[in-house]
């Protein structure tokens, strides 16, 4: 990479880093997630392997003795400091270690997305970038620790090789995006091309899909059973409804949560780019419960929406519309970052998707998440780490939101001066 690129590419980094430091909320969004991360601590003994206590989340019954979730082992091996931190530190140290991993996996993402866009585009405007991933929900889950995040992150390293052909390493970074979500295998277009360089990539895959099929055997006696065929939610049910609401229904239409994303199909002429987004809506729309839970938007679909948005990297693609777009795309994320997305949710209707309250929430305007996000905007203590602690503590909480937007402040005059720098030095080297 250029040093020009490079100059631009951390100045993204820093950037970014000012704005997950200015959202972040250092807490766990989801009971799924809280038994993933007991599965974590199940690698370190703090209960029998692959096991969870069954107090969070969806619980299924294996082969063996014990609760077992149905979710892929990669994001739990990820978790594991944040289980160690927890044996230590208690439950809310645990929860602070893994949202700080989860940053750091937001992080990566932008990186390796940056320096994908780069290599295909050569011209990509940092700020630009930063407003294409903030309306791709960026950093709402960077904020919010879900596994989506982490498999997204795996992904784009996976497809940053391809482009420079270390497919071998491709492999290994894709096989373990499908080890955190089995449904990274609907990315694999990306990644087609010459039967040479996709035996190399299987060569990387192979490791993980046998360690795949070894965890399903260990739970559920069967290398091909994971678990979900217990979790009613996941049941296929075709062209019920879902295609359409992950696209326009108002709690997790794409179209109200990420505006930008549809703009983007209008500018695509790479097929291995736009059919990953294509085989991921079919294939989620036709779940029973397409909806991806209590997550902010269409979740089920974030791992596919940076590759989507690739396109609108290079400078002008859009014109005026783009940014009037992203402007939009930018604005309907704000109050996802100061209010708790997932409570406001919760208590908007039931966690059942079958129960009227829940449909509600996903077809009814007045119900919707986002809708309630605004509504409830600025109100009560604010999801920011800083915020909640000064709190606890019995100080101001402005005192808390000042510290942080401090921090925040810091990376954010560090990234402007490397984007500045490296801006004259690519003006002296022309």
């Amino acid at each position: 990479m250029e040093p020009l690129h490079k100059s631009r590419l951390h100045a993204v980094i820093l950037l970014w880093a000012a704005l997950l430091a200015l959202v972040f909320g250092g807490r766990m969004y989801t009971t799924d997630v809280l038994a993933q991360y007991e599965v974590a601590g199940s690698f370190i003994g703090q209960r029998s392997f692959m096991t969870v206590s069954g107090d969070f989340g969806w619980v299924v019954q294996g082969a063996r003795s014990g609760l077992f979730v149905p979710h892929g082992a990669g994001f739990s091996i990820l978790l594991i400091p944040a289980a160690v931190a927890g044996q230590f530190l208690g439950l809310n140290g645990g929860k602070l270690v893994m949202a700080l991993l989860n940053a750091g996996f937001s992080l990566a993402l932008i990186g390796f997305w940056y320096a994908s866009a780069v290599k295909k585009y050569s011209d990509v405007p940092v700020l630009r970038f930063i407003a294409i991933a903030i309306c791709g929900m960026v950093l709402v889950y960077g904020k919010m620790t879900f596994d989506v995040t982490a498999a997204a992150a795996a992904a784009m390293a996976a497809f940053y090789f391809s482009l420079h052909d270390r497919m071998l390493a491709a492999g290994l970074c894709l096989g373990f995006a499908i080890l955190v979500r089995t449904d990274s295998l609907l990315l694999l277009p990306l990644f087609w091309t010459d039967w040479r360089s996709m035996k190399r990539l299987i060569t990387g895959l192979v490791p993980f899909i046998l360690l795949i099929l070894f965890l399903n055997w260990y739970r559920f006696g069967n290398p091909f059973l994971d678990g979900h065929g217990q979790d009613p939610a996941i049941a296929f049910e075709p062209f019920k409804g879902g295609i359409p609401g992950l696209l326009l229904s108002y709690g997790k239409g794409l179209l109200f949560y990420a505006p930008l994303c549809v703009f983007a199909l209008f500018f695509q002429k790479d097929w291995r780019l736009w059919t990953p987004f294509v085989l991921s809506l079919f294939f989620h729309g036709m779940l029973h419960d397409w909806s991806g839970g209590t997550g902010w938007g269409p979740r089920f679909l974030f791992t596919a929406l940076p590759f989507l948005l690739l396109t609108l990297s290079f400078k002008g693609v859009g014109g005026k519309l783009f940014w009037v777009i992203a402007i939009l795309g930018i604005i309907v994320c704000i109050p996802a970052f100061w209010s708790n997305p997932s409570l406001l949710e919760q208590t908007s209707g039931a966690d059942l998707f079958d129960e009227p309250s829940r449909q509600a929430v996903l077809w009814t305007y007045s119900s919707s998440p986002l809708v309630s996000a605004f509504r409830n905007f600025a109100t009560g203590v604010p999801d920011l780490f800083c915020a909640t602690a000064a709190a606890s503590a019995g100080i101001s909480i402005w005192i808390g939101i000042l510290a942080q937007i401090a921090v925040a402040s810091v990376l954010a005059t560090a990234g402007m001066f490397t984007l500045k720098k490296g801006r004259c030095a690519g003006n002296g080297i022309s």
